[in-house]
């Protein structure tokens, strides 16, 4: 009998990592300006934020989106600032059915909207008068990190990709997590589709846990690497519906590789439990025009301290050499 899946797990985060916004805009330097923009997909709206340098015209474009189930507040911005500083533009923007984006039921994870998400923020910068739309580079972590290597793979429009700890094939990740794990998703999912089809609340499952927890991320440092992330007061919930996991099941951004025809950065960790740095070196090994940085860190650690200094830095000097 399928147990009722706990979704309020409590987040006890330092949140080191703080949505930058609201000191950004009342900095006494004003070397950048954040605007709130929005672009629509089928029928939709995404809403994100658009940084722009001051003093220079028409710049390249860096567009970013999160990991599984994670919004464009989870530490990103403190890339999109670094970017900016370094005289870029720079899109972030949460998929549909997160953040400040539409779409009912919340959290729903697909990887059919979310590749459509990317296909349309691509549209949108290009028709920006404020930016150059020939050059731009698009920027993923983790689930997003394998959702830029599809879009690079089939978007000529697309001059670059930075991939970080990118999800690369969901049957190695049915390996890792076992049958049992596997199964309880797919219960959920059909009590959740029930629930769907008589019109009752959503069956949700937690995006993260500790190891003895049930949720799609439970390695020993998933609870604390995610947490750290969640900025202070958030309203986000750690759960989505359990239906999105037959959404990406069988998810294998992997196969796009070998379709790559623009440069590519991947960052990748050595210490990671969710994505397996051997397969990521494997994929990866003796593509022209593919650059790779392994850190000795685990899968959250990009976003502060000396591995967001590392990472960070690395990526500046690439995306300014690709479009020097």
């Amino acid at each position: 009998m399928l147990q009722k899946v706990n979704t309020k797990v409590k987040i006890k985060s330092k949140a080191k990592v703080k949505n930058k916004t609201s000191s950004i805009r009342t900095a006494k330097k004003q070397d950048f300006t954040i605007k709130k923009v929005s672009f629509d997909v089928q029928g939709m709206k995404c809403g994100g934020n658009l940084y722009l340098p001051s003093r220079i015209k028409k710049p390249p474009a860096i567009i970013m989106a999160h990991g599984f189930g994670a919004e464009m507040t989870f530490g990103i911005p403190v890339y999109a600032e670094k970017y900016v500083r370094n005289g870029f533009a720079v899109l972030i923007f949460d998929y549909r059915y997160f953040g400040v984006s539409e779409g009912e039921p919340g959290h729903i994870i697909s990887v059919k909207a979310q590749l459509k998400d990317w296909e349309a923020s691509i549209e949108f910068l290009r028709g920006l008068k404020e930016v150059d739309g020939d050059k731009i580079c698009i920027w993923g972590y983790s689930f997003s990190g394998g959702h830029v290597l599809a879009t690079a793979a089939q978007n000529s429009n697309v001059k670059a990709f930075i991939s970080h700890m990118p999800f690369l094939d969901s049957i190695n990740f049915i390996k890792k997590n076992g049958f049992i794990k596997i199964m309880k998703i797919n219960a959920a999912a059909a009590k959740d589709i029930f629930n769907s089809i008589t019109g009752r609340r959503p069956y949700t499952i937690p995006v993260f846990g500790k190891p003895e927890d049930f949720a799609v991320l439970n390695t020993p440092e998933s609870y604390e690497g995610y947490s750290s992330l969640v900025p202070e007061n958030s309203s986000w919930k750690n759960e989505f519906p359990a239906r999105s996991s037959l959404k990406f099941v069988w998810y294998r951004p992997i196969k796009y590789i070998p379709e790559l025809k623009c440069r590519g950065l991947v960052v990748y960790a050595e210490l990671d439990s969710i994505t397996d740095p051997e397969m990521v070196e494997k994929a990866f090994r003796n593509m022209p025009g593919i650059e790779l940085l392994k850190l000795q860190c685990g899968h959250f650690n990009l976003f502060e301290g000396e591995y967001f200094k590392k990472a960070s830095d690395k990526e500046i000097r690439f995306t300014k050499n690709v479009f020097k």
